[in-house]
């Protein structure tokens, strides 16, 4: 993944790779394409006009022609200036404690679009393996006692006060 931001508008691009010998078959091929695919179909409805409930709904017509689900929990955002996560959001997928509210597309809109696809359930599994991107939250106040901890989050805050960052 890599990131950047132009005049404080993040822009993050992320691409899946499929490391191995020979073409790709099967599932894993179309996990793939799915997600490629409903990218593209989110895109196009994100328009002047359009509903984040139509992006939603793109997504799912696509998966299930490739016969894959869209994870839960995902978001996309409305970006704002030095903030990528913004209030109006479009879900991967809505489900019955998921929902979001319905907002329409205007010009000037930033939107920082997020399509993961999984041939399993579709629900997000923790890993072992650790996070390299991390992201302040903006409304937490924080209460260090120890003098290294406040020297970083001092650091932290004037390198990195709204984007995401990694420790090294």
């Amino acid at each position: 993944m890599t990131g950047c931001h132009f005049d404080g508008f993040a822009a993050n691009a992320a691409v899946t790779v499929v490391v191995g010998e020979g073409k790709v078959s099967g599932e894993r091929a179309d996990v793939v394409l799915a997600a490629y695919h409903a990218h593209k179909a989110a895109q196009r409805k994100i328009k002047v006009g359009g509903t984040n409930t139509e992006v939603t709904e793109a997504i799912a017509a696509v998966c299930d022609e490739y016969q894959c689900l869209p994870v839960e929990g995902v978001l996309s955002h409305k970006i704002k200036k030095h903030l990528i996560d913004g209030n109006d959001v479009i879900i991967n997928k809505e489900t019955g404690e998921q929902r979001v509210e319905e907002f329409e597309f205007v010009a000037g809109d930033v939107i920082g679009l997020d399509v993961i696809v999984s041939t399993g359930e579709g629900i997000p599994k923790e890993a072992e393996t650790r996070t390299t991107v991390f992201k302040r939250e903006l409304q937490t106040i924080y209460n260090l006692k120890i003098n290294a901890s406040r020297k970083f989050f001092t650091e932290l805050n004037k390198r990195f006060p709204t984007l995401p960052f990694a420790l090294r």
